[in-house]
């Protein structure tokens, strides 16, 4: 069971631990994205919603709802939790995806320290720690209800491809809203699949995201890491 904080301090840490603010260097990949963009494949709101939305229905997105999900279902068993983030590390297609989602996985534990909601250095040694698989833990133990940490997850990935999208296109502010306005409903039925789904789910079919990743490796002007 989730453990909830009085007076809304767990609705508080969550908004700390989505915030773009946060200090996991979110602002310095683009998840193959710049490549879309160089390419042509995204060059507006209707193209990069498509993007975004087959990336959380048929791809990776989709996947690290599933991981987080087994992350916070998991608690406090840190041994199943190690499992788990060597899965998601094996499920990274390419380099540049494996360091994408390994350094902000190590950075948010490292800032969310701060809560006391971290598992002690001697249990992270020794196993690299993803992404969604930080986070999970994270919301799990900060008290966060599983329907609003994976929700949660799901739209800092979100938010932080469209603010990539805004500085890469370029799309205006504005535009940038209505991105997030038309992915509302997708990412609010992911996160429903995903809190019913195992890890054996975990798949995907966007080979044009996967291909853009490993293109970004050799891209000759880059803004982004990845």
């Amino acid at each position: 069971m989730t453990e909830h904080r009085p007076g809304g301090l767990d609705f508080l840490r969550l908004l700390s631990w989505v915030s773009p603010a946060f200090p996991t260097g979110g602002y310095a990949y683009s998840h193959g994205l710049e490549w879309a963009v160089e390419s042509g494949a995204v060059r507006d709101v209707e193209t990069l919603c498509a993007w975004i939305g087959a990336l959380l229905r048929h791809g990776s997105a989709g996947n690290d709802l599933i991981i987080l999900h087994a992350a916070w279902a998991a608690g406090r068993d840190d041994g199943r939790l190690r499992d788990i983030a060597r899965f998601a590390c094996a499920c990274a297609s390419s380099r540049e995806r494996y360091e994408e989602t390994v350094q902000q996985g190590e950075a948010f534990l490292r800032a969310a320290g701060v809560w006391d909601v971290v598992p002690p250095r001697a249990v992270l040694a020794g196993t690299r720690w993803p992404l969604p698989v930080a986070q999970g833990l994270v919301f799990r133990r900060g008290g966060i209800a599983c329907g609003q940490a994976v929700l949660s997850g799901g739209y800092a990935a979100v938010a932080a491809l469209v603010s990539a999208a805004v500085r890469l296109v370029p799309l205006g502010q504005t535009d940038g809203l209505r991105a997030l306005s038309r992915l509302e409903p997708v990412l609010v039925e992911a996160a429903r699949q995903a809190q019913a789904q195992a890890l054996e789910d975990v798949g995907g079919a966007c080979f044009g995201s996967d291909l853009a990743a490993m293109h970004h490796e050799t891209q000759e002007t880059r803004l982004f890491r990845t």
